[in-house]
């Protein structure tokens, strides 16, 4: 059975917030679009309503490593616990800390960035509820700020 050509499919820039668990989690298309960095970072903007991730040399402030085995073994995640961190942007962003949720983002190639917005990007609530869905543009002034 030939593998799918991963390079020719969309790309699911996505980061998962599970308020629940204490944790948030960075898609695998996120560190496939960012080039498979061994390290990476991100940054949270003032008003905690959106989150960049991009790559990071390993002795970088707030430098997490990529799991190695993240492409390989099909059940490996990549997920950060931190909850101080996770309930603080749920709280400021008006979500519910007992819930998952899953913000779809943007690869920003230019500046190598992947960008997910509270208030112009898209939430998912509860990945398995379609019907719970709020998708909204996203804007250039979002995109400048986050990096």
């Amino acid at each position: 059975m030939d593998k799918p050509n991963i390079e020719n499919r969309a790309l699911k820039i996505e980061l998962s917030l599970q308020g629940i668990e204490n944790r948030f989690g960075i898609g695998k298309d996120v560190i496939r679009a960012l080039g498979n960095p061994s390290h990476v970072t991100f940054k949270v903007s003032d008003a905690y309503d959106s989150i960049s991730v991009f790559p990071c040399e390993e002795d970088a402030v707030m430098s997490f490593k990529v799991p190695d085995k993240l492409f390989t073994d099909q059940k490996c995640v990549f997920r950060i616990n931190s909850k101080q961190f996770v309930h603080r942007l749920m709280k400021a962003n008006d979500l519910d800390i007992s819930r998952t949720y899953t913000l779809l983002g943007k690869y920003v190639e230019d500046i190598n960035t992947a960008v997910f917005s509270f208030s112009d990007g898209t939430i998912l609530f509860n990945r398995s509820s379609k019907s719970n869905r709020l998708s909204i543009p996203f804007s250039a002034d979002t995109l400048a700020e986050a990096r």
